[in-house]
C-alpha cells in the first residue's frame, strides 16, 4: 500500500504537464518578477497558494467522503464503520495534503537540495500516515474478532490480543519503513540479503526460543485448554494460570507452580479435567458372608435409591459383584453433575452418611478383612 501511494505520483506526470506552466497567472505581473534568493517572488506566491490550496482541497474531500461514508453507515447495525471513520477521517486529509503538494511544489524549479528534501519529506509523511492506519486498522480487527477468535475467554484474549498487536504492528512498521527506504533510492535488496545471513544466525541459536513461540500459537489456534481450567500435561496436574509467549504456567493441588516450555506442551498428551461434562467415581462395599441373597438384593435396591435420589448424581450402576476373600462385594459406578472435585467429594461425602443411616436401620452389616483358622489335631 506505501509503495502505491508514494509511487502515485509517477500517474500524475500528465497532470504536471499540464500544469506546467500554471503559475495561478503570477508569473505576468511585472513587480512578482523580482527575484529573491535566486528565485522569482512570483514563484513563492504560487508555492503559498498551493499550499493553501493542498487544505482547501483536503478538506473538501474530507467532506465529501464524511457524507457519503454516514449516508451508508444509517444502513448498517454495527459501529464498526463508525469506528472505521474515525480512524480514516485525519489521515485522508493528510494524504491529500501530501498529494496536492507534491503535484504543485514540482510544478516550480527549485534548487536541488530543496527538491531532495521535500521527496524525503514526502516518503516520510506518506509512510507514517499509512503505517499509523494500518496499525490502527489492526487494532480495530482485533478487537471485533477477539470473541470469535478466543471463544468469549476474556483471560486468554487479554493475554493474547496484546501480543499478536505488537508483533503484526513491528511487521507493518518495518515493511513500512523499508517500502520508504526503497522509493528514496536506498539498496534495500543487499540490506534484507544482509539481514537473511544474519537472521538465519539467529534463527539458529534461538531455536528452542522460536519453538516455543510457535508452540504458543499453535496452543492459541488448536486450544486444548484455556486458563483457569483443571489440566494433566505429562506427570504434572492443577489449575492453568498462564499461557504465555514461551511457557505455560500450572499450580499443582499442593501449591507448586509449574512453568512448562510450550513446545513440550504442544508434543505431550494433554488432559482436560475441566472438560469433562461429569465425574466418574466407582466404590466397592463389602457385606459379611451371613447376609442372605434377599438381604443382599435389598442393599442393592437401597443402594440404587439412595444414588439416585441426590440431586449431583447424574446416573448410577449397582451390581452384586463378587464373592472376595471376606466379604459379598456389592460394585458401584456413579457420575457426578459437578466438575468441581471439592463438590464431588462433598456429595460423596453426603451419600455415605446415608449408606450408613439406612444400612445400620436395615440391620445390614459391612464386613471387614477377617480371616478363620481351623485346628485339626493329629492322632499321635
Amino acid at each position: 500500500m506505501i509503495s502505491l501511494l508514494l509511487g502515485a505520483t509517477t500517474s500524475t506526470q500528465a497532470v504536471q504537464q499540464v500544469w506546467s506552466e500554471s503559475s495561478f497567472g503570477l508569473d505576468q505581473v511585472g513587480i512578482l518578477h523580482a527575484k529573491v534568493l535566486g528565485r522569482p517572488l512570483w514563484q513563492y506566491v504560487a508555492t503559498a497558494l498551493w499550499i493553501v490550496m493542498a487544505f482547501v482541497v483536503a478538506q473538501v474531500v474530507n467532506f465529501v467522503m464524511t457524507r457519503w461514508v454516514r449516508r451508508l453507515m444509517t444502513k448498517t447495525v454495527t459501529n464498526l464503520d463508525d469506528k472505521l471513520l474515525e480512524i480514516l477521517h485525519r489521515p485522508v486529509k493528510i494524504v491529500v495534503v501530501f498529494l496536492v503538494l507534491k503535484v504543485g511544489l514540482q510544478v516550480f524549479d527549485w534548487p536541488r537540495v530543496v527538491e531532495n528534501g521535500l521527496t524525503i519529506l514526502f516518503a516520510l509523511g506518506m509512510a507514517t500516515t499509512v503505517i499509523y492506519v494500518v496499525m490502527r486498522l489492526l487494532d480495530l480487527l482485533l478487537d471485533a474478532s477477539k470473541d470469535r477468535l478466543f471463544t468469549g475467554d476474556p483471560k486468554l484474549a487479554g493475554m493474547m490480543v496484546p501480543i499478536m498487536s505488537r508483533t503484526l504492528k513491528v511487521f507493518v512498521i518495518i515493511t513500512g519503513a523499508l517500502s520508504a527506504a526503497q522509493y528514496l533510492g536506498f539498496p534495500i535488496t543487499s540490506v534484507i540479503a544482509g539481514l537473511g545471513v544474519g537472521g538465519i544466525a539467529v534463527a539458529l541459536a534461538a531455536q528452542n526460543t522460536l519453538a516455543n513461540i510457535f508452540g504458543s500459537v499453535a496452543i492459541l489456534v488448536d486450544r486444548p485448554f484455556r486458563v483457569g481450567d483443571n489440566v494433566k500435561i505429562q506427570e504434572f496436574e492443577g489449575a492453568v494460570e498462564e499461557i504465555g509467549l514461551r511457557s505455560t504456567r500450572i499450580r499443582t493441588p499442593n501449591g507448586h507452580l509449574v512453568t512448562i516450555p510450550n513446545k513440550v506442551v504442544v508434543d505431550a498428551g494433554i488432559v482436560n479435567i475441566s472438560s469433562r461434562p461429569t465425574i466418574r467415581r466407582a466404590m466397592t462395599l463389602g457385606l459379611t458372608y451371613g447376609t442372605t441373597a434377599e438381604r443382599m438384593q435389598e442393599a442393592v435396591k437401597i443402594l440404587e435409591e439412595i444414588f439416585r435420589a441426590h440431586p449431583q448424581t447424574h446416573d448410577v450402576w449397582v451390581y452384586w459383584r463378587d464373592y472376595s476373600a471376606s466379604s459379598l462385594d456389592i460394585f458401584i459406578v456413579y457420575w457426578c453433575r459437578s466438575t468441581e472435585e471439592k463438590e464431588s467429594l462433598y456429595a460423596l461425602g453426603q451419600i455415605n452418611v446415608e449408606i450408613k443411616r439406612r444400612f445400620d436401620a436395615a440391620g445390614l452389616e459391612f464386613a471387614f478383612p477377617t480371616q478363620t483358622i481351623h485346628l485339626r489335631q493329629e492322632n499321635a
